[in-house]
């Protein structure tokens, strides 16, 4: 079965209004209705949106659990944006809200070894307010391994430290050249490739190349940095 192209393009943006909209994702029985598409149909097309790392599904179903930077469930990451409140699938998520709305935006989130509450608030393409200061997010495995299983990267190795303390005393700190330690700032940044078009009819994930670029405009270069 061949699924035209912009019928795909037109069921990803579906979904993805439809999570800013009500803060959850559709179910296929609404794509297939939206869509006059069959049971068939739409499971080929969020397959091939799976595929092309736009979406999650609970394995073995036809069930969205994400579509970065929306989780489906209740994560440590929630996200305050246009009156309405969200759940992101990890700190990385969290905090490109921000490069994908262009709007105010405000996360509640806590420091993964303590528990201690975390506030970041980003206005104008920066945070403007951390609490606490020294809090960064942490990236416990190398880019090349994020896909493997991207539900236990995003849920369990993406998230907020409260400082470098907290980091360094957490089980899971992990050697330098294996981790990434970031600010909001940076992770801002970082995400703007990947999130500022999600709400565009026409996007698609960047190439590994302008990836690279984008990594090495930003300093981050070195053997963790290879994708």
């Amino acid at each position: 079965m061949q699924t035209n192209d912009l019928l795909i393009q037109r069921v990803r943006l579906y979904i993805f209004e439809h999570f800013l909209k009500h803060a959850q994702p559709p179910v296929c029985e609404q794509l297939m209705n939206e869509f006059s598409i069959s049971r068939d149909e739409a499971m080929e097309i969020l397959r091939e949106l799976e595929s092309a790392r736009h979406i999650a599904l609970v394995q073995g179903t036809a069930r969205i659990l994400m579509a970065f930077p929306f989780s489906a469930i209740a994560t440590p990451f929630r996200v305050t944006a246009r009156g309405q409140a969200y759940f992101a699938n990890c700190a990385w998520d969290a905090v490109a809200f921000h490069a994908m709305l262009r709007d105010d935006v405000r996360v509640d989130s806590f420091c993964h070894h303590c528990g201690t509450p975390i506030t970041i608030e980003l206005r104008d393409g920066r945070a403007t307010r951390v609490e606490p200061a020294e809090t960064l997010v942490y990236l416990a495995l190398r880019p090349t391994q994020w896909w493997e299983n991207i539900v236990t990267t995003c849920s369990n190795t993406m998230v907020f430290f409260a400082s470098p303390q907290h980091r360094d005393a957490s089980d899971l700190c992990a050697p330098t050249d294996q981790a990434a330690s970031l600010t909001p700032d940076q992770v801002h940044a970082l995400s703007g490739p990947i999130y500022s078009r999600k709400l565009e009819l026409d996007y698609a994930r960047p190439t590994r190349e302008k990836l690279l670029d984008h990594f090495a405009a930003m300093g981050l270069t070195g053997d963790y940095w290879k994708i």
